[in-house]
């Protein structure tokens, strides 16, 4: 038998009442928001092939890898503060703790989806855990590794800013358009827009950028980006996210990790004609490992 959490996936057509039981005390094992178990109720109760299929391939994405576990719920982090779901929000604190991440390090999560969530995403972050993250204490066990090649390099995402002055310097615009240029190969519109109508806003905000991250891999950032482009349906967003990913050393099956976990939990099969129009071409030219 091919058991997954509880649940014959050998056997999709047929579902005792042990292996829904057997399932739904694995999931309570965690002790954790009863989301997961109600929402897993549902399926089984009134769907179970289709539950046993979400299981399968939530297998890909999370659960029982270690490292998966971690990069799903980094991401989740992001966009449930985008999308204002406080129930997840902690779901994710618990996870990303019980799995070995401290809280200086959750932040660092939550402080770079403030660049995209705003004082909103804060809101729903405070209400979710805010009264009892002073008493986290370390995390009860060590952090499953990063991917292979990942690294912590708070320097990458300097551009060598001015930050004595407000006033966006003939030498900061050097250095923050050469930054682009080294990395992605092109500055950005958006980047371009803002330093010709608001360059002390493009200056600021990108400051924030280069602080936000600062002990976990760089590399989460672009994996991050990736989901939150896919959602959004931005295409210069998401060809950027996939560009910044190669530059930075991730490997082609983590750019498609990213974008088709996204497609699970966020926007069916129909968030691929983006990746397909502009990250496509951006994987046919990839490095070799």
């Amino acid at each position: 038998m091919e058991s997954s959490e509880g649940l014959n996936i050998g056997d999709i057509e047929h579902t005792g009442a042990e292996e829904v039981n057997a399932h739904l005390t694995k999931v309570w094992s965690w002790r954790g928001p009863l989301y997961e178990m109600y929402a897993n109720s549902l399926m089984l109760d009134y769907a179970p092939d289709f539950a046993k299929l979400h299981r399968w391939q939530s297998d890909f994405f999370g659960r029982p890898n270690l490292t998966n576990v971690i990069l799903l719920s980094s991401c989740n982090i992001h966009s449930y503060m985008m999308l204002g779901w406080e129930t997840g929000i902690l779901n994710e604190f618990i996870t990303l703790r019980r799995n070995g991440m401290p809280k200086e390090q959750l932040m660092e999560l939550v402080m770079f989806a403030q660049l995209y969530a705003g004082m909103r995403g804060l809101g729903h972050v405070f209400r979710a855990v805010g009264e009892t993250l002073p008493a986290y204490g370390p995390p009860p066990v060590p952090l499953p590794p990063f991917p292979a090649g990942w690294d912590v390099d708070p320097a990458a995402f300097r551009a060598g800013l001015d930050l004595s002055t407000r006033e966006l310097t003939e030498a900061d615009l050097a250095n923050l358009t050469g930054w682009y240029e080294r990395t992605i190969g092109f500055v950005p519109e958006s980047i371009r827009f803002g330093l010709k109508y608001h360059p002390q806003f493009v200056k600021v905000n990108r400051a924030k950028w280069e602080v936000a991250i600062r002990t976990l891999p760089k590399q989460i950032v672009p994996y991050i980006l990736l989901r939150h482009h896919t959602i959004t349906g931005n295409k210069e967003g998401l060809r950027e996210a996939a560009l910044l990913g190669r530059a930075w050393g991730m490997s082609r099956e983590q750019v498609v990790q990213s974008i088709t976990g996204t497609t699970v939990y966020f926007t069916g099969m129909e968030g691929l004609y983006n990746a397909m129009a502009v990250v496509d071409p951006v994987l046919e030219d990839w490095p070799a490992s």
